[in-house]
């Protein structure tokens, strides 16, 4: 195996030493699906809480246009007006975001949350008020919703181990997604080269029926990426 590049790794994710020990206790069985969680939550619950702004409280080191920079082109992803779950909604700036990228392109996009970590949820709900009763907290990975499932849901592949996405896609679908939704998969920044997580959801038969991508404002190795999986049924 070629040795990771420190440089690449820490643009695609500032805590990926961190990261891939959790996935290793995982595969080698030192903790299970909860532990897995848990380690997960820690490496973020800290900081996103402690920080002063909401970008900063979803993960972005950026402000409001470096995060447009970065995130507007998910619009491209939405065809329709329809109900929006974020997976992992952290302070709800993406909720925010996505109802005014629809607004943008003459769609009324309806935004709900769904975050794993209590405190963030419940941040989310202090932040937003007007859609506190869109804001859940749980783990998609055995989540449905209690009303309505959903026209758009966006996830990222790493919330779960890396040998159960494909099986939290497939609970996604069957669950939590409207039958002829759209399935939104933020894979962030990746080799310009190489799509591997895509790929990787191709050998589980979960095909991507479109997608987009944007260059990495700081290396030209990179680019920013997501694809997504039209529901057929």
């Amino acid at each position: 195996m070629a040795e990771l590049d420190p440089t690449i790794e820490s643009l695609k994710e500032g805590s990926w030493r961190e990261v891939a020990s959790i996935n290793k206790a995982f595969h080698e069985g030192q903790i299970d699906d909860d532990g897995w969680h848990d380690a997960m939550a820690a490496l973020v619950k800290d900081a996103y809480l402690a920080a002063n702004n909401p970008y900063a409280q979803a993960g972005h080191s950026g402000n409001a246009s470096s995060w447009e920079a970065s995130r507007a082109f998910i619009a491209e992803a939405l065809h329709v007006s329809g109900t929006f779950l974020d997976v992992g909604c952290a302070s709800g700036i993406l909720m925010e975001s996505v109802h005014r990228w629809g607004l943008a392109k003459n769609l009324t996009i309806e935004p709900h949350g769904l975050e794993i970590i209590p405190e963030l949820a419940q941040l989310a709900k202090w932040r937003l008020p007007m859609w506190a009763d869109r804001i859940h907290a749980g783990n998609i990975r055995t989540w449905g919703p209690p009303k309505n499932r959903f026209d758009f849901v966006l996830i990222r592949p790493e919330y779960a181990p890396p040998s159960r996405r494909a099986e939290m896609i497939r609970h996604v679908q069957r669950n939590v997604l409207h039958p002829k939704g759209r399935l939104i998969v933020f894979v962030g920044s990746e080799e310009r080269e190489s799509r591997r997580v895509e790929s990787d959801m191709s050998s589980h038969g979960l095909n991507a029926t479109g997608r987009a991508e944007i260059p990495h404002s700081k290396d030209a190795r990179l680019v920013r990426r997501l694809f997504w999986i039209d529901s057929v049924s």
